[in-house]
């Protein structure tokens, strides 16, 4: 009997592993996307210029110009952070309802 229950742990240890994998993978795939933008904000912030929306600012950075740059980084990006960040949501979702569907089918299963 107790190695029927050893056997049986084993599937269910690789399966939790699996889950925890990929939310894992779900969570970084998702947030990585927002490093740029988060770096293009912080620089502006520091030097003492505008980011938004409306266009590029000027803003001086050891005598270059890095307002054009800043606002390409920073709102290009944003918008592929954003999908990321949707994706991810469904991804989420799945991954719960991948969990839910184990959960309830290892309570119905015969044991």
């Amino acid at each position: 009997m107790q190695g029927e229950i050893g056997k049986q742990a084993k599937p269910l240890s690789a399966r939790r592993r699996r889950f925890r994998r990929a939310a894992i993978a779900i969570l970084v795939l998702s947030v990585l996307p927002m490093i740029p933008v988060i770096f293009a904000a912080s620089v502006a912030h520091f030097a003492g210029c505008r980011l938004d929306e409306s266009g590029a600012h000027p803003c001086i950075i050891g005598g270059f110009d890095a307002g054009p740059v800043l606002y390409t980084v920073g709102m290009g990006f944003f918008l592929i952070a954003l999908l990321a960040m949707i994706a991810g949501a469904i991804a989420a979702a799945v991954w719960i309802a991948a969990v839910v569907f184990y959960i309830a089918r290892g309570m119905f299963v015969r044991r």
